[in-house]
């Protein structure tokens, strides 16, 4: 079951971009969401900006409204980096490339980091990722940041250069040690199976963030990979009595008490994860907790 993006999705991080709202965006990330589905929009208000329309969830109205202001000459520079943060959030990542390219053909010396960043987002997202780490590399040189190295480090461990990764996210908590940078670093941690470490970052970031209950997923899952099956049952369980629909909580459960030899409570456990994973409309993950049950002979 793979655990290294799990809650990075949940956790974004702003980008300040020309809108206020702009990309939200995270370190190992799953897919960029939109702020509200593509599929069921609000209703149009014709008197808003396109800016008012895409803070609301109109997107398709703001990408129209901001085609017409770069068919027009008006704005271009604006309206097509705002445009192409419209198309990632609707996952139509070759037009947002198509988008940022043309922006920084226009821009040339000029174009400023955060439009590398974004493009490489894009690309990473496409899965070129040499691009992508080219993008990100062009973004570093203007101005090294948190969202470049976070960033940067999704494209590397996508193409499985986790020390690279690991690099990233070092630079990262340098610049800005926040909680969530200092999870995303333990997270790749648990994927390069240095999970004596993750406990203890983990312990020291718990001393000041009590109730952030991804940092008591993370360190559960170090438990349970060090054997310590109680201890790591107790902090899956705190996660959850925090915030109680986390599948990938209700997994680790099972398993630990499966290595306990309470099959009755690790059946309990790994329906429900397989359960809230079809309600989040994560069929591999689904099918993965069923056919771990099948591997431990669990009905």
């Amino acid at each position: 079951m793979p655990f290294f993006s799990r809650y990075h999705h949940h956790r974004w991080l702003a980008l300040g971009l020309f809108l206020g709202v702009g990309i939200l965006w995270t370190t190992l990330s799953k897919n960029l969401q939109a702020q509200v589905s593509p599929n069921i929009q609000p209703p149009i208000n014709p008197t808003l900006s396109a800016e008012e329309n895409f803070r609301q969830g109109n997107l398709t109205r703001a990408i129209q409204q901001w085609s017409h202001h770069i068919n027009s000459g008006s704005n271009v520079v604006t309206a097509l980096f705002n445009r192409s943060q419209a198309y990632i959030l609707l996952k139509q990542y070759d037009f947002a490339v198509q988008d940022l390219n043309q922006l920084i053909q226009l821009q040339g010396k000029n174009t400023p980091p955060h439009v590398f960043v974004v493009r490489g987002i894009a690309l990473s997202e496409l899965q070129q990722l040499p691009e992508a780490i080219q993008s990100f590399n062009q973004a570093e040189k203007l101005q090294p940041s948190p969202l470049v190295y976070n960033n940067r480090a999704l494209a590397y461990q996508r193409a499985g250069q986790l020390p690279l990764a690991l690099a990233d996210l070092t630079k990262s908590i340098q610049l800005a040690p926040t909680s969530v940078n200092r999870l995303n670093l333990a997270n790749l941690r648990v994927q390069l199976g240095q999970f004596q470490e993750v406990v203890e970052e983990m312990n020291q970031l718990l001393v000041t963030e009590k109730s952030f209950f991804p940092a008591y997923l993370t360190r559960g899952i170090a438990y349970y990979h060090l054997h310590q099956y109680q201890t790591a049952i107790r902090d899956f369980l705190f996660s959850l009595k925090i915030f109680p629909h986390q599948p990938e909580a209700y997994y680790y459960v099972g398993l630990s008490f499966a290595q306990l030899n309470r099959q009755r409570d690790a059946a309990e456990n790994l329906i429900r994860a397989a359960e809230l994973y079809l309600q989040n409309n994560q069929g591999n993950q689904y099918r993965q907790v069923l056919e771990k049950m099948n591997e431990l002979n669990l009905q």
